[in-house]
């Protein structure tokens, strides 16, 4: 079996991905190819949401996309939330089956009787309302920061985890505790830079929830149901 991984966006979470992925293959009894094509070049997803004047990523993920039909890959993953705002033109250009990280998240929540969530995410994720979208259909409410709240988690994936620098988890906490204060029963990572910061700073909070490990959950629950 071939796995497909829509990588590059960004590379630091394509590794820890492909991390997460290696290590839950450890027990499986099947042989399995992980297949990834890397492209950091593809112009920011947040950028394009914000402004359709700016270059559009799309078409650098069908352009992977294609890449992965030629290696006959049996399903596709992308490890980036903001890019599933294009989740309708990507299974709309394969055959290939593609899970997607925001909609195997929100099955999550729903699957664990969450009533109350908060998002840490990018602006574009934030905007586009794709995580809104999907938890409004299981009546999941939805608390997202406020504008300064969103500069410091904004600055934390730009400035901190995709630049390399240090983060300063003080100022991540303040947000998550004034979510938490809002009635959140949950908080998502909602972006693969701060799945990234998680694995990195060794988080252990019990109210964070993954994005990219449920990701990475779910397909391999597709291995082990698949002949």
């Amino acid at each position: 079996m071939k796995i497909g991984i829509i990588g590059g966006l960004g590379p630091l979470a394509t590794v820890k991905f492909m991390e997460m992925l290696n290590n839950r293959l450890i027990n499986i009894d099947k042989e399995i190819e992980l297949v990834v094509i890397n492209d950091p070049t593809t112009p920011d997803r947040t950028s394009y949401i914000l402004d359709n004047t700016k270059d559009n990523p799309v078409n650098s993920i069908l352009e992977m996309v294609k890449k992965l039909e030629i290696f006959d890959c049996n399903l596709l993953v992308m490890p980036c939330n903001t890019a599933s705002y294009f989740y309708k033109e990507i299974i709309n250009n394969t055959n290939i089956l593609f899970i997607n990280i925001v909609e195997e998240t929100v099955k999550y929540l729903n699957n664990n009787n969450i009533n109350k969530v908060g998002l840490l995410a990018t602006e574009g994720t934030i905007k586009s309302g794709i995580y809104k979208e999907l938890l409004d259909n299981y009546n999941i409410e939805l608390i997202i920061p406020n504008d300064n709240e969103q500069q410091i988690i904004s600055s934390i994936i730009y400035d901190g985890i995709k630049s390399g620098n240090e983060i300063n988890l003080n100022d991540f906490y303040s947000v998550i505790n004034h979510l938490k204060n809002l009635g959140s029963e949950k908080i998502i990572l909602g972006c693969t830079e701060l799945s990234a910061l998680k694995e990195i700073y060794k988080l252990k909070d019990e109210i964070l929830v993954d994005a990219m490990e449920i990701l990475a959950d779910s397909t391999i629950n597709y291995i082990k149901n698949t002949d």
